[in-house]
């Protein structure tokens, strides 16, 4: 516990250091674990502190750390360190010093390593690099990435997985470092749930949706598994008349580096039924999930699938790969198909868009599944991790 004294901290209580850099537009799964985690730790502070780190120049389009900052036990600490540069390795332990931090959580590997004189607490949502090589494809890049996740593993005293799946691939690829592991699932966070009908409505002209679209929300990295949706796609809109058919629309920011939609869309005579829109703004979403027929999340691999929970906070139906975690975060309300099977999934698409009653069943059992994950529950749990650790360090 911080002592009286150095800054004139009060001896009984906790002060939680937080590395918030990475709420920013270049990381925005991170940046929205991070905005939503935040949030719900606040309320549940009671006698403790949270030192929040950020970057005063960082993009954070997505989120905003002002309403945060005036919130009773929240202190905010600017931070002009990038998560890559070398300065960190000074400014980190020097702040957390300065601030009297008894425990610090670094939300992404880069920002975390030893050297620090407090505890640390790491979140690592995946092992993508490894798991799925072409999310990675040169040998040195991954050898790279695993010396510096391996570093940050090293050095924390507890390490937060979203998934079970998770924790499992920290066996496989560092072996041992799943014993300090703890499992606390995300959840969708407040802003999604069935948006209005004139939200929907304003959502599809804005962006020219047709009247009855499957979503694809994320990039078009390798793991993401486009190839095969697109594939299912295809079979689909093949065996649907053109009046019944749904088009397809992909919402998520595209690299040149990997698979160019529009192109695979004129090349296979879709063009106009294939839509992607690139990053849409964080408020879009809910609307464009609640006006979907369905969510398709083929992935090969996710450390949790937070487009799954999302889709269903929205009263949406959801079909997911069989791979990894996604399982594990559906359960049993949503249709789970094999990650590379296109006729499968183009069976499933045509299935389900042509039952209504297996879309009501199916709108109903996701709502109630994603409402058993809460970012109230995640915070409890991550400050009962906080406590551990600073009681044992003491």
């Amino acid at each position: 516990m911080s002592m009286v004294g150095s800054g004139g901290y009060e001896e009984d209580t906790v002060r939680i250091g937080f590395d918030a850099r990475a709420l920013s537009d270049h990381f925005p799964g991170i940046g929205r674990y991070i905005h939503s985690l935040l949030l719900a730790l606040q309320p549940e502070l009671e006698d403790a502190t949270l030192v929040v780190l950020y970057d005063p120049q960082s993009s954070r389009a997505r989120a905003d750390l002002a309403p945060l900052a005036v919130l009773p036990g929240v202190q905010t600490v600017p931070l002009t360190s990038e998560l890559r540069g070398p300065l960190q390795r000074r400014a980190l332990p020097r702040l957390i010093r300065e601030y009297g931090v008894d425990v610090f959580h670094a939300p992404y590997y880069l920002g975390a390593g030893p050297g620090l004189p407090c505890p640390l607490v790491l979140s690592l949502f995946d092992v993508i690099p490894l798991a799925c090589r072409g999310a990675m494809p040169r040998l040195l890049d991954r050898l790279a990435y695993r010396v510096a996740v391996g570093a940050a593993l090293g050095a924390a005293r507890r390490v937060i997985v979203p998934s079970e799946a998770s924790r499992t691939d920290l066996a496989r690829f560092f072996r041992g470092a799943e014993q300090r592991a703890v499992v606390i699932p995300c959840a969708a966070a407040s802003q999604f749930a069935p948006a209005a009908p004139g939200a929907v409505q304003q959502v599809r002209e804005r962006y020219g949706l047709p009247p009855r679209y499957i979503l694809h929300v994320g990039t078009n990295k390798p793991h993401k598994n486009l190839e095969t949706l697109l594939a299912a796609y295809a079979h689909y809109a093949g065996a649907t008349a053109a009046a019944e058919r749904a088009g397809l629309v992909l919402a998520g920011a595209h690299s040149p580096r990997h698979l160019d939609v529009p192109a695979w869309a004129t090349a296979h005579g879709l063009g106009e039924a294939v839509q992607a829109l690139g990053a849409v703004p964080e408020g879009d979403l809910p609307a464009l999930c609640s006006g979907a027929a369905c969510v398709a999340v083929p992935s090969l691999y996710e450390g949790f699938g937070l487009p799954v929970l999302e889709a269903m906070a929205c009263d949406t139906p959801v079909l997911c790969a069989n791979a990894s975690s996604l399982p594990e975060v559906a359960g049993d309300a949503a249709l789970v198909l094999e990650p590379r099977d296109a006729a499968a999934w183009a069976d499933a698409l045509r299935a389900l868009l042509a039952a209504p009653e297996l879309q009501a069943s199916m709108r109903a059992r996701g709502l109630a599944h994603a409402g058993r994950f809460s970012w109230a529950a995640a915070a409890l749990s991550t400050l009962q991790v906080y406590r551990e650790i600073a009681d044992s360090h003491w």
